[in-house]
């Protein structure tokens, strides 16, 4: 069948997701595959659409919303025209997208197969919590430039590779604080890094590396339109690779005060807003700092003992036939009062 051609801003109406979508869907159903897409801003094109017969679909879209090609499956194919907006492959789990201009925050987030080709730079976040299923490929998420900050947060699989295309005056090509908490996949990185992440390390290329990038950057640079960069970014003298710390290696739990003085921003998040004393605080607090106390009732008690048994805390003892709740270990849970059988125990607040 011929192009289905879509254009969503007639006589200055906009066509609102919804309704684009559904038409994609009764497009497919009459046995189109071939969409092109003059979007205004709709969200989730492409990622949302599978043909019933399992025929492959090819959508080329210009000017999309947020979510492009989320959740898309293999043998989708998406070409945007120009820049994208946040989440461009958000769970991408199959499809090919193409970009050939800038992505926005958050790009291959959480991708867990197919693969993301970017023409410029993506935003903060992206290429966080990638992901590999062994049964399937992993997925691959390739830009030409560079990332913002937070990149590859807590990344658990899938290929990334930065290119740090014409990023020389940049300080760091992925932004600062990358790979926070990344236990797997790998980053190929060309240009300046800075800022990374202490669960990780950075180390030269080997022959599977190099045979890797070889046979992915010709068809990435074709697919964004950019071949003549093909032979300045096989200078492998510019790359390296990022993987997580083994096991082996890691280092050893450290404690919030240390992590908030070594890992975690100078001043703190809030550092220009509050000043941070750098004490911490437990979760759930005893004593005065409790919400609530509990209180015991000695004429309904029958001595049953079950709240000296289920407190959490091991708060509850028992002399001469008194239950008192020690203040230094109770938090104010409340469970003492719920499995009371004779609600001997009641909880108020300490407001």
């Amino acid at each position: 069948m011929s192009v289905c051609k879509i254009k969503t801003l007639k006589n200055n109406t906009r066509m609102s997701t919804q309704e684009l979508l559904q038409t994609i869907s009764k497009k497919i159903d009459e046995g189109y595959t071939d969409f092109e897409i003059e979007a205004c801003g709709q969200h989730d094109i492409g990622g949302t659409s599978w043909s019933k017969t399992g025929k492959d679909l090819f959508f080329r879209v210009i000017n999309p919303g947020q979510r492009v090609g989320a959740m898309a499956m293999n043998g989708t194919t998406i070409v945007v025209e120009g820049s994208a907006p946040a989440d461009v492959g958000w769970l991408n789990s199959g499809a090919e997208i193409i970009v050939k201009g800038d992505g926005g925050d958050t790009a291959a987030h959480c991708a867990a197969g197919g693969k993301i080709y970017i023409g410029g730079r993506v935003g903060t976040r992206s290429g966080a919590l990638m992901k590999h299923d062994p049964k399937f490929e992993p997925p691959e998420f390739w830009v030409l430039k560079n990332t913002g900050s937070f990149s590859f947060e807590f990344m658990g699989g899938g290929i990334a590779v930065i290119c740090g295309y014409n990023c020389d005056e940049l300080l760091s090509v992925l932004g600062n604080r990358s790979c926070v908490g990344m236990v797997g996949g790998v980053v190929y990185v060309r240009g300046k890094v800075e800022g990374l992440a202490s669960c990780v390390e950075v180390v030269k290329l080997d022959k599977l590396d190099k045979d890797f990038l070889k046979s992915g950057m010709t068809p990435f640079l074709q697919k964004i339109g950019h071949l003549d960069l093909k032979e300045e970014l096989l200078d492998f003298s510019k790359w390296r690779k990022i993987i997580p710390l083994t096991n082996e290696v890691k280092k050893t739990k450290i404690s919030v005060k240390e992590f908030k003085e070594k890992e975690w921003f100078q001043e703190g998040l809030f550092g220009d807003l509050v000043e941070d004393d750098g004490a911490v605080y437990e979760l759930a607090q005893t004593d005065k700092a409790r919400l609530r106390k509990p209180i015991w009732n000695s004429n309904l008690c029958v001595g049953c003992d079950i709240c000296i048994n289920n407190c959490p805390q091991k708060a509850i003892t028992k002399e001469d036939n008194k239950y008192i709740s020690a203040d230094s270990k109770c938090i104010g849970c409340g469970i003492c009062s719920a499995v009371c059988p004779r609600n001997a125990w009641s909880v108020t607040s300490t407001n």
